[in-house]
């Protein structure tokens, strides 16, 4: 059960993510981070269901982390530029 949430979980952000980035696919680490993230993601989501926490709080709960992330790069954009190249 638990390895199906994450497989569904992957599956869905994988397919989120790669949507804007069908003309970038020039650079060899994009891969990296198309994988990385929605794994991350995903296993976030898993540790949220072992926990019993109900889908719309975990929507909220990325939605929280996606404006934090967003806030973050907005202050330190140009450091987090530095990291990924």
């Amino acid at each position: 059960m638990i390895m199906g949430t994450f497989v569904f979980y992957f599956i869905l952000f994988v397919i989120f993510f790669s949507y804007p980035s069908f003309n970038k696919k020039e650079r060899p680490n994009s891969y990296l981070k198309l994988l990385s993230i929605p794994a991350l993601l995903g296993l976030v989501m898993v540790f949220l269901t072992v926990i019993k926490v109900y889908f719309v709080y975990k929507i909220l709960a990325l939605l929280f982390a996606v404006v934090m992330f967003l806030l973050t790069y907005w202050q330190w954009g140009a450091q987090i530029r530095r990291l990924w190249k």
